[in-house]
């Protein structure tokens, strides 16, 4: 999985690489957390990249997401792909986080 983050306008958007599973989700979460400690903006993560989520992924979307709010920022998706919506819509996960 390839990371990259950059500011745009008030955000701090990451955008994602490749598969959001259990190789790579640690890595995601050590990344975001350092991420959350730094910026001082809400963060969009841009999942135009991804193409498949697993339960362990969902896992890491869910930590950054708390930890985010707790730190009085938000955290949105932008680019789900279908097949990886479809995920978040069976999971439930849809309703849980804020999807642009």
């Amino acid at each position: 999985m390839d990371i990259t983050s950059r500011q745009v306008a008030d955000r701090t958007v990451v955008h994602l690489d490749g598969r959001l599973d259990v190789a790579s989700a640690k890595i995601f979460e050590d990344f975001m957390l350092d991420l959350i400690g730094k910026a001082a903006s809400d963060i969009v993560v841009d999942m135009s990249g991804v193409h498949y989520v697993a339960s362990s992924g969902l896992r890491a979307l869910i930590v950054t997401a708390k930890t985010t709010k707790a730190s009085g920022r938000e955290l949105l998706l932008s680019n789900l792909h279908a097949n990886v919506r479809e995920v978040f819509d069976i999971s439930g996960f849809s309703a849980i986080f804020k999807i642009v």
